[in-house]
């Protein structure tokens, strides 16, 4: 599809951009389909964090709160997350406004990226396809990830027209110091544009000074927040939760593109595969005008070249957390679906235009499919119930436990945090966390302190119950323990090696409810 295609009809040039339309209404299904995403699930965990860190008073007890650990993100985060909510005055979709935000910027982006090169029906191909990916999940949540993904795309777009004018360059930079600005991990696409721009010198024999000069000046925030980076790792660097591994250059790839049965991996090689044919192929596809312009010829070699990089983002991502002893999970890799994305958009538009045209059909039903269950939701009237089912939760385990008063103690610490978010006020047990992180190290099937050091920190910015193990058990020679299957739950076993009375009251949902009595010192 040409330049033209988008707006022919019926062999008439139609005044109409087409492309644009169908750009146009994909974000608008987008953007419904979030926001009742949004309205319909309970925070969790980390999205805790971020609205107990955007309620502190002021900038300055943030940037503190983060100086002590209390989160993993840079504060520019939580200053728009911050703004957001005073623009929207629901909860749910004021704090998650940000995460839409990225997502509508990432597909624009890329359509507009695409569009220039492939022509209009490829452009919306690669652009819808980013609905397939988990980064429409990551838009749900009140997290940066998909904010930076945002701007790591609006740094493609710019940095692709970066010949046009200087402006371009600006951009580039003031994008690359946003992702970096939102997330720490966003630093992981540098080598991507690095070895693009590489490949431009390589090449062409031309070294662009703008486009040099706008890594180096997005890499600055890096110094900026390079106490809150320190204070991170040092306080979470140990045992953190994301371990990196070998195995995660697979797995990884499963979870970018949610395939199953290690056909992640494939999938890349494939896509690398054609991206190289097609490069090198100089006869046309079936199904081709005869005057059209062939987009090998169009899309240059060091576009290409960090298509290519970002989609083998998370095997070198890997191996530099192997090597610099850091955390390392698959949303961290998220950047590799633009890639992705790209490619996608790059191989349809040397298809015949009615097989880009199914493909753009199946990526769309995809996520239809995906949005059916929040949509029959919203039509039935029973959007809120996650929500008033996360506020019942505390009630119906405090009815459950109730002994006589005992103190109730909730084992996992990612399900007690929400749960002391969602508690009544008017409660009549105050819920407790206790903590240890050598004996979470020791007993917990994840092997880590993450959690607990994380409670540890935020109790000092929001009224939490969190007490160190030896002082509550001192105290409380016997309470109630709600334990479920948690991955970094310890205190069962804790209490099973210590040879502590462990009497199983009931069961409640997915979690036992126990009586514990400490045996004698």
């Amino acid at each position: 599809m040409n330049q033209d295609d988008g707006r022919i009809l019926g062999g008439k040039k139609s005044s109409i951009d087409w492309g644009a339309v169908g750009l146009v209404l994909i974000l608008l299904a987008a953007a419904l389909c979030t926001v009742l995403h949004d309205i319909n699930q309970p925070f969790w965990f980390d999205e805790v964090i971020t609205v107990v860190l955007c309620r502190l008073p002021n900038s300055r007890e943030i940037w503190n709160a983060l100086q002590h650990a209390a989160d993993t993100n840079p504060p520019f985060f939580y200053f728009i997350t911050r703004l957001a909510r005073h623009l929207i005055p629901d909860d749910y979709v004021g704090y998650r406004l940000p995460a839409l935000i990225g997502m509508l910027g990432t597909i624009t982006c890329i359509y507009l990226t695409l569009t220039r090169k492939a022509g209009r029906l490829a452009a919306l191909a690669g652009a819808a396809f980013i609905l397939c990916t988990p980064l429409a999940a990551q838009a749900c949540e009140a997290r940066p990830r998909s904010l930076m993904i945002g701007c790591v795309a609006c740094a493609v777009l710019a940095w692709q027209r970066i010949e046009d004018s200087r402006l371009y360059a600006v951009l580039t930079a003031l994008s690359l110091g946003g992702a970096l600005s939102l997330h720490y991990y966003a630093v992981l696409v540098w080598p991507a544009f690095l070895g693009a721009e590489a490949s431009v010198w390589a090449f062409h024999r031309r070294f662009r000074l703008g486009a040099w000069a706008s890594f180096v000046v997005g890499a600055l925030p890096l110094i900026f927040y390079a106490k809150l980076l320190l204070a991170v790792r040092d306080y979470y660097g140990h045992h953190f939760w994301a371990q990196p591994s070998f195995t995660q250059m697979v797995l990884a790839q499963d979870y970018l593109f949610r395939l199953s049965g290690n056909w992640g991996l494939p999938l890349i090689c494939i896509l690398t595969l054609l991206i190289v044919y097609c490069s090198i192929r100089k006869t046309k596809m079936p199904g081709q005008s005869p005057g059209r312009k062939m987009a090998e010829d169009i899309f240059k070699v060091e576009e290409k070249v960090l298509v290519l990089l970002l989609l083998w983002l998370p095997e070198y991502a890997t191996v530099a957390a192997k090597v610099g002893h850091g955390g390392m999970s698959a949303p961290y890799m998220l950047p590799a679906v633009l890639g992705a994305a790209i490619a996608i958009g790059y191989l349809t538009s040397k298809m015949p235009r009615q097989a880009g045209g199914f493909l753009l059909a199946l990526v769309l039903m995809t996520y239809a499919l995906n949005s059916v269950l929040v949509v029959h939701r919203a039509l039935n009237g029973s959007l809120l119930g996650k929500r008033h089912s996360a506020a019942r939760e505390a009630q119906e385990i405090e009815t459950e436990a109730d002994q006589g008063g005992l103190p109730l103690v909730i084992s996992d610490g990612t399900r007690y945090l929400p749960m002391a978010f969602y508690a009544p006020n008017d409660s009549k047990h105050e819920i407790y966390s206790v903590s240890d992180p050598t004996a979470a190290v020791a007993y917990s099937p994840a092997k880590s302190d993450s959690v607990d050091l994380a409670l540890l920190a935020l109790r000092h910015y929001y009224p939490l119950q969190v007490e160190d193990f030896d002082t509550f058990v001192f105290r409380h020679r016997e309470f109630i323990l709600v334990a479920g299957t948690g991955q970094m739950e310890w205190l069962p076993a804790r209490l099973a090696h210590d040879e502590d009375n462990i009497k199983l009251i009931s069961m409640l949902g997915g979690n036992a409810v126990y009586r514990v009595a400490m045996k004698p010192d």
